[in-house]
């Protein structure tokens, strides 16, 4: 018989939080507030079965965010590349992705060029 431990409400109401930071401080630094409403509009970063995470899966789901969302404030602060952290950001999306969480980000679509705009397009597979 194997046991697994139920996350709980605080820290499914954490992780909504960490998401809401993601869209409210990080993002912006990146993105028009236009295209963050769209990414809203498709319920990027939405967890579907959030109340079903384990313990151990919540966990793996708050260190992904936090990780991304600390590689992120990093970049905007320094607005240098940041090549080095390009295996953690991909490995830290796959983890969100194992779990159904939405995020078709690559660490290169945040970073600028020298005019301050992201060196991408906005344009996505969900424009």
């Amino acid at each position: 018989m194997k046991i697994i431990t139920a996350s709980t409400p605080e820290q499914q109401t954490y992780v909504k939080e960490l998401i809401q930071k993601l869209y409210e401080t990080i993002f912006p630094y990146f993105f028009s507030q236009a295209y963050i409403k769209k990414l809203k509009e498709f319920n990027l970063m939405e967890i579907p079965n959030l109340k079903d995470l384990s313990l151990i899966e919540i966990m793996e789901v708050t260190a992904a965010i936090q990780t991304i969302s600390s590689i992120l404030e990093e970049l905007a602060k320094s607005n240098k590349q940041m090549d080095e952290y390009k295996n953690a950001f991909r490995k830290n999306a796959a983890i969100l992705s194992k779990y159904h969480i939405d995020f078709p980000f690559e660490l290169v679509d945040f970073q600028t060029d020298s005019d301050n705009q992201t060196s991408h397009s906005h344009d996505s597979l969900y424009m």
